[in-house]
């Protein structure tokens, strides 16, 4: 949650006076009027927003809606960042080629690995704790998990994340096929 509270603290930054009234204007049928007469930062919208269940790290719909219709498409793109790879700033990232063959290991292994995922997950460096947070916060998606999973690992990886490592991770832990299927994908990728 530390994060995403991050991302809504920048979001708020970016705001003008402008952006802020258009915001509490749009919020008219979600948050009552007094409420409205109360807010006086993003910070507090986004707090109430967060309160009434509109927005939250897992439902960030609302938050794009939003921005969508107050025309910020730089506020969008630190959203979509921070949904992509946990954090609201590009920072650390693979060059782009690496993201992109990084993004379609990804969804091999999301759609081929079932079961065994926390054996992977603990073999490329996620923790329990981690591994239990995101459970608690996709109880009944496992794909969803492994792909959490699988955004973590690169997130401490940073630049260093590198889609033959994931082979080999996945070879170490006789994943053999998961690891063929990523392979073969990535060769069918151009250079």
């Amino acid at each position: 949650m530390g994060e995403f509270l991050g991302l809504l603290y920048q979001i708020s930054g970016s705001l003008d006076s402008e952006n802020l009234k258009n915001l509490k204007f749009l919020c008219g049928d979600d948050i009552r009027k007094k409420e409205l007469e109360n807010i006086s930062s993003g910070t507090d919208l986004f707090k109430n927003l967060m309160e009434k269940g509109k927005i939250s790290i897992d439902n960030t719909g609302f938050l794009r809606l939003l921005l969508t219709k107050i025309k910020r498409e730089d506020l969008l793109e630190k959203l979509d960042n921070f949904e992509k790879y946990g954090s609201g700033e590009q920072v650390d990232l693979p060059d782009a080629e690496e993201v992109e063959r990084l993004e379609t290991a990804f969804e091999v292994i999301c759609d081929n690995l079932g079961k065994q995922w926390k054996m992977f997950a603990r073999k490329i460096g996620v923790s329990d704790a981690r591994l239990d947070q995101i459970q608690d916060r996709h109880p009944c998606d496992m794909r969803e998990q492994i792909r959490q999973v699988l955004k973590a690992w690169q997130k401490v990886q940073g630049k260093n994340a590198d889609s033959a490592e994931l082979i080999k991770k996945l070879r170490d832990c006789g994943l053999n096929l998961v690891a063929d299927n990523v392979d073969k994908q990535l060769r069918t990728m151009p250079n």
